[in-house]
């Protein structure tokens, strides 16, 4: 390697940590979007009803709430390395023995297991950026982590049909769990917090830790209990626009490839040439962009936590579209509406986690994420069980009509609870 690249690489070994956390989320979402994918195949093979789908799809929101409620205060305790490490090589054995499945309650079962691993992810991966990151260069950064699992939305219909269409579904289960493995190896080589990480400079070291910023005034850099993380406005607001707009993406990740096979006509195949667009619309353009922007507000004197709300409010003003989407006849305008949507979730969630890291003390990031998380978890328990019998009853217009003002009506609702200032820099 030339010897400028070297230099370069070791001036910014904060990049290569966040591209490392993006391999999580890419990873994370092959294993869990492999369901949505293999969805129709076994229904018809394993006849499983719609009903008994959303029971599945729920249990595993379901472990994914408990999940969050251990996996928060696990990570603020033990630190992000052997959290996460234990995490991803739980979840990466369970997702392989999706393989084993022989009816929906087995297939359920594992589904639970799969959640309560899952779950240390965001919490994981906030974390880590609240211990390597500035808040100058957060929201990009924390764009690339949250939207690296539209990354794996993306792959996974086209890895994932494919594998099922060439060895079958229980292969395609086995190989998409095992590429956990290979991250594993390279998560415990190369991770460390930059207190003690070998590989970095003392010029970055120094960078990182002076513009990371100090604590919210009369927060101690300590762990905090939840409930006392919830008394604080601020923080129990986040907690709330989860319950209200995660379903949104929980919609998209389990019945977007089933929309598009019972309503728009998709084959396997053609979901394997298209159904990937939309996810698409994440990690290319909402996110980066929604983060960037609100980086580019604060280096300008913006407050972060008023950089935040804004971007916020911008994708509540697009995600009505999906109206439109559900009830045009022309295929390829509704794919596009709901890639927009989409990436204005997307840009929504980037700006949401980044507020959450902004409100608390690095040392109760994680169980602040895992506080939204539960609540997130739980608004799509409820919302999956609703849109099943919805869906199998009047159909998905109505409930595209729901999901279109989730975001609105939450930024309501995270508008009033931020009202009293609240620190936003550390």
């Amino acid at each position: 390697m030339p010897a400028d690249a070297r230099q370069f690489i070791g001036g910014h070994k904060r990049w290569l940590i966040v591209i490392m956390l993006a391999g999580f989320g890419v990873v994370n979402y092959l294993d869990r979007q492999a369901l949505s994918v293999l969805a129709p195949t076994l229904r018809q093979e394993l006849g499983i009803s719609t009903e008994q789908y959303s029971y599945v799809v729920s249990t595993f929101l379901t472990a994914y709430g408990i999940g969050y409620a251990i996996t928060g205060r696990m990570l603020d305790r033990i630190g992000v390395k052997l959290g996460l490490a234990l995490a991803l090589a739980f979840w990466s054995l369970i997702g392989m023995a999706h393989a084993a499945a022989i009816d929906w309650l087995t297939l359920a079962i594992a589904r639970f297991l799969l959640g309560l691993g899952q779950a240390a992810n965001s919490p994981g991966g906030m974390k880590a950026l609240a211990e390597w990151i500035p808040p100058r260069e957060r929201g990009l950064c924390s764009a690339i982590f949250s939207n690296s699992n539209s990354l794996g939305a993306v792959l996974a219909p086209p890895i994932v049909a494919g594998l099922a269409l060439w060895l079958g579904w229980r292969w395609a289960f086995l190989i998409a769990g095992a590429t956990g493995f290979g991250l594993l190896l390279l998560w415990w080589r190369f991770y460390d917090s930059p207190e003690k990480h070998r590989g970095l400079t003392e010029a970055e070291r120094t960078h990182i830790l002076q513009h990371r910023g100090a604590a919210p005034a009369a927060k101690p850099d300590v762990p905090a209990s939840y409930r006392t993380i919830l008394r604080d406005r601020a923080c129990l607001g986040i907690c709330l626009v989860r319950f209200f707009t995660d379903p949104f993406a929980y919609f998209i990740a389990f019945w977007l490839i089933d929309y598009f096979q019972t309503v728009r006509g998709f084959s396997l195949q053609t979901v394997a040439l298209l159904g990937w667009i939309p996810y698409l619309a994440s990690p290319l353009f909402g996110g980066p962009v929604g983060g960037a922007l609100g980086d580019w507000m604060v280096r300008r004197g913006v407050e972060p936590r008023v950089a935040r709300l804004r971007m916020m409010f911008a994708a509540a003003c697009i995600t009505p579209l999906a109206l439109v989407a559900a009830r045009t006849d022309l295929t390829w305008l509704a794919v596009a509406l709901v890639t927009l949507t989409v990436a204005a979730n997307s840009c929504w969630s980037v700006n949401k986690l980044t507020l959450a890291t902004e409100l608390v003390p690095r040392s109760q990031v994680a169980s602040l994420v895992s506080l939204g998380g539960i609540a997130g978890s739980l608004g799509g328990v409820v919302s999956t069980l609703l849109a099943g019998r919805a869906i199998a009853t009047v159909g998905y217009v109505p409930v595209f009509t729901v999901v279109g003002f989730l975001h609105l009506t939450a930024f309501g609702i995270l508008y009033a609870m931020q009202r009293r200032p609240a620190a936003s820099a550390r």
